[in-house]
């Protein structure tokens, strides 16, 4: 992964978003999540602690036919978490 996003992890990082609204990464922490269902997208914000102190990242995710889930961190430097299983 290139250095891209201020904010997002630049080395291999695993997302895990659990059911209960809650997610753990190595880059981000443990803390809470909330998704938001758009006419034509859905998005999601996570809430973390850095050195400036609470902060907030917001992405969206990606549905496309024949291809697994992701969420977009930088699309047009295709920086994103992808849905493993």
């Amino acid at each position: 992964m290139s250095s891209c996003c201020l904010g997002a992890p630049h080395k291999p990082d695993t997302l895990t978003l659990k059911s209960d609204g809650t997610y753990s990464s190595e880059f981000y922490g443990k803390g809470n999540y909330k998704v938001r269902f758009q006419f034509l997208s859905t998005d999601i914000e996570w809430a973390y602690t850095d050195k400036a102190g609470k902060s907030f990242y917001s992405a969206h995710f990606s549905n496309k036919i024949y291809e697994k889930r992701r969420i977009i961190l930088n699309y047009d430097l295709n920086h994103y978490y992808e849905k493993i299983d």
